[in-house]
């Protein structure tokens, strides 16, 4: 049998995130929205969160919430939410875009038969009892 060769030099070491980080820096699209693409893909958020201009969009269309029930509710500066809103307005249909897929991927891995465990956990305990 062969002998398995193993070098004492090379050593793996895991990963620094902190150093891949701060080697890519936050792009600033807009006063108070950036991107970066280690926080949430990459989709554009409320400058030092991780709130996505996509979620103050939905409350607002979806939800019928003002400015100040945005923030309010997310526990937001006003004018965090006012520059969200700007950039919301002037990038509307790629943002429309975005939460339209969303949504759509979302159905489809509920109704997947792998996306919702919660049916599998009642089939199982119904072979159960």
């Amino acid at each position: 049998m062969a002998e398995k060769r193993v070098d004492k030099e090379i050593e793996r070491q895991k990963p620094n995130i902190l150093e891949h980080i701060k080697g890519v820096k936050f792009h600033t699209l807009a006063p108070g929205v950036t991107t970066h693409p280690l926080v949430r893909s990459g989709r554009p958020c409320i400058e030092g969160t991780t709130i996505m201009v996509a979620t103050i969009a939905g409350l607002r269309n979806y939800h019928n919430m003002d400015a100040q029930q945005i923030s309010d509710h997310l526990w937001l500066e006003l004018f965090m939410v006012q520059d969200a809103l700007n950039y919301y307005a002037g990038h509307k249909q790629y943002i429309d875009v975005c939460n339209q897929l969303s949504s759509i991927n979302h159905d489809q891995m509920v109704e997947s038969p792998y996306g919702d465990k919660s049916r599998e956990l009642l089939s199982r305990r119904e072979s159960v009892t």
